[in-house]
């Protein structure tokens, strides 16, 4: 029997620590997909996941269960990768208002070859890569990535309108 997400919490709440394993067992793979995506380096990614779930675990009890779990887990996450790129020295955010003028290309027909795209969006800025990730790989919506990400709604419209640009741009490369 899957039990949902609210459930296991309900269990953890109650001191039921097979719930938890459930629950990261279950969340897992998506997180560390979405990590390893953003940091680009194996090792990297299993330690960023590894703070992800134990800042997780250490948050449980204070976790409302009426929030979204997946917006829950997936913003520590993003959290951490913050916290990674700074301790890196690696956030570079885009002067968007410069961009805004270019015409916006239609990325979701080149977005076939996984493995081009992937190169591609190594080449974005930690942002532009960041949206593309949890929209197209993820699927979230914009609403739920200004949540998770703390960024108003317009910049993130504007930052994947931008990094789906210059996505176009880096695939187009790759195909000529």
């Amino acid at each position: 029997m899957e039990y949902s997400d609210e459930v296991l919490i309900k269990g953890i709440k109650a001191g039921d620590s097979s719930a938890m394993d459930i629950l990261v067992r279950r969340w897992y793979p998506r997180i560390y997909g979405y990590i390893y995506k953003m940091v680009n380096h194996e090792q990297d990614a299993h330690d960023v996941t590894q703070d992800t779930f134990l800042a997780m675990i250490q948050g449980i009890k204070s976790y409302r269960i009426w929030n979204k779990f997946q917006s829950w887990i997936f913003t520590i996450a993003h959290n951490k990768c913050m916290d990674f790129f700074r301790l890196q020295g690696h956030i570079l955010l885009v002067d968007i208002e410069s961009l805004e003028n270019h015409a916006a290309n239609d990325v979701d027909e080149l977005m076939s070859n996984l493995a081009i795209v992937e190169n591609a969006l190594e080449q974005l800025s930690i942002v532009q890569r960041e949206v593309i990730i949890l929209n197209y790989f993820q699927g979230f919506t914009i609403g739920e990535i200004s949540q998770l990400t703390d960024a108003p709604v317009p910049t993130i419209k504007s930052r994947l309108m931008v990094a789906k640009r210059n996505l176009a741009e880096l695939l187009r490369e790759d195909f000529t």
